[in-house]
């Protein structure tokens, strides 16, 4: 018998006081919490205009929420799919092509670790669903031939993109949830709050500033392998940064004693055997799109595994950091991610 296990929240947040000392001459913070893009969001604010910057994050969460989904009937990821393999050219919303656009970039640098295009793999799969299964090897080899990133064209003059082949469909899960955080930060900004806190379901977090006691953002990095939701591998601090984490104990399903999570490798079709168990990428708020960035290079890193996850980060600007656990638990870093990381938990090492 087939099990399906949900396991929320990935990373715990360590709230450091919500109401302010008299004299400390910081406001009391705004902070509303609503479900939407199908995970609960918190956001946290302090300024003058916090209330009305919280307000207007909530209506663009909504609407990039309808803007990424497949389903919609005015959805651009719906006509392309419904264009798939005519040659049609679709004209899409100007921040669905930036998001196809940073995907692609990502998707050549990673050797296809990350790939928007896996739509007819994750819907075969069906892993978080009710309709979660293992599929049969011709399924599978079906669904790949649909796939591919390079498969998909762009025309950066007009907006437009299209699909080559029939059946392919884009999935843009593994980086929605980054984009709708850059977004919620430039309303911080166009509001003139300088500190807060995005909580994108706990996996792609965006901190601005400092906390409500004049602090880094203090944020927990789920353990794992323990079936305590609180229990914590260890603690950053974060200050005008993005955070996302990644791991197999997110979403995931047990058939004849396997288990089955939702990391696809776009590669080889199936749920990413890496090696790794989780991963935390942390992307410095002075590069353009670190939400975006620090929420598909958790696929990425996280398909490509330990060894291979490390040096190809280790490419990549200093300004992104990132740690990789492994099954014994142990942590690679890199660009002094090692660093940031407080209150380890003894059952993890650094590897050598």
């Amino acid at each position: 018998m087939r099990k399906l296990w949900l396991a929320a929240g990935i990373v715990l947040l360590l709230v450091m006081g919500t109401v302010l000392l008299t004299g400390c001459g910081r406001k009391e913070p705004v902070q509303k919490t609503v479900m939407v893009m199908d995970t609960v969001v918190t956001l946290t604010a302090v300024g003058e205009k916090a209330d009305a910057a919280v307000r207007e994050s909530i209506v663009r969460l909504q609407e990039i929420d309808g803007m990424a989904s497949l389903h919609g009937e005015n959805s651009d990821l719906k006509k392309l799919a419904d264009a798939a393999g005519n040659g049609a050219w679709i004209p899409l919303h100007p921040e669905v092509f930036h998001m196809l656009e940073v995907s692609q970039e990502y998707s050549r640098i990673s050797d296809g670790a990350w790939d928007v295009t896996a739509g007819p793999l994750v819907e075969l799969w069906g892993i978080g669903t009710d309709k979660a299964k293992v599929p049969t090897e011709t399924e599978l080899a079906q669904a790949k031939a649909k796939t591919g990133w390079q498969k998909l064209e762009l025309d950066p003059e007009t907006k437009c993109a299209r699909l080559r082949e029939p059946g392919m469909s884009l999935d843009l899960g593994g980086i929605a949830k980054g984009f709708a955080a850059d977004e919620v930060r430039k309303i911080y900004e166009q509001y003139g709050i300088r500190d807060g806190l995005i909580n994108l379901g706990a996996s792609s977090i965006y901190a601005l500033g400092k906390n409500t006691k004049g602090g880094s953002w203090r944020v927990g990095i789920r353990h794992p392998r323990s079936e305590d939701k609180e229990s914590r591998l260890g603690v950053v601090e974060l200050s005008n940064a993005a955070l996302s984490t990644s791991g197999d104990y997110e979403r995931f399903f047990e058939q004849a004693g396997v288990r089955y999570h939702h990391i696809l490798d776009p590669r080889t079709g199936r749920p990413a055997n890496s090696g790794a168990v989780s991963d935390t990428i942390v992307v410095d708020g002075s590069l353009p799109d670190a939400g975006m960035i620090s929420d598909l290079l958790t696929t990425a890193v996280f398909v490509l595994g330990p060894e291979e996850g490390k040096a190809f980060l280790g490419k990549l600007p200093t300004e992104v950091r990132g740690m990789i656990c492994d099954r014994r638990l142990q942590l690679r870093t890199a660009h002094g991610f090692d660093e940031m990381l407080q209150q380890v938990q003894q059952d993890f090492s650094l590897a050598e």
